[in-house]
């Protein structure tokens, strides 16, 4: 099995699986809405996974000259976390989902760099689209709640969207295990 097939099957089942719980419920998203954006705690959480995983990554990158600073990492990493939980903790929530969505795309598209199917432009568009998502809240924060507060507001294009993500879910574990 390929890494794109692997990262496909990933994919496929987050979105299906988010997908068809909003599908079957999405009123699921009110307690989620009114709570998750300003809580400090997934906040945190989120920030911490972010900081680590971009910390591993530059960890991992040839850095040339600046070779020998890898090891400050170690201390830099749990610092730039504490700064950012205790000075920049308003909206902390969305705007470290946002870094993780920036961070998820470089292993999709790794996966579906050599691949020699054009069916992995698929997995790329995603990646591109998880980018362009995750600058949004990085930058704008605010925007997820107002799209939270836009989906209470409509439940049934909420529902469609989420039926929507349940066919392209299911249309990636199927290239996963056919194509990939």
């Amino acid at each position: 099995m390929t890494s794109l097939a692997v990262t496909g099957l990933i994919l496929g089942g987050a979105l299906t699986g988010l997908g068809a719980a909003i599908a079957v419920q999405p009123t699921v998203l009110d307690s989620f809405r009114a709570r998750f954006p300003r809580s400090r705690l997934a906040g945190g959480l989120l920030a911490a996974v972010a900081l680590a995983w971009a910390g591993w990554i530059v960890f991992h990158a040839p850095l040339g000259r600046f070779e020998g600073l890898k090891p400050a990492l170690v201390v830099a990493v749990p610092i730039a976390f504490l700064l950012v939980f205790f000075y920049m903790d308003e909206l902390l929530a969305p705007r470290a989902v946002g870094a993780l969505l920036l961070l998820a795309a470089t292993p999709i598209l790794e996966s579906a760099r050599w691949h020699p199917s054009s069916w992995r432009l698929l997995v790329v568009v995603l990646a591109y689209v998880l980018v362009v998502k995750g600058m949004a809240l990085v930058l704008n924060p605010y925007l997820l709640r107002k799209c939270l507060e836009w989906g209470a507001r409509h439940p049934a294009l909420v529902r469609v969207g989420a039926v929507a993500n349940v066919v392209l879910g299911l249309a990636l574990v199927i290239l996963s295990l056919t194509v990939y």
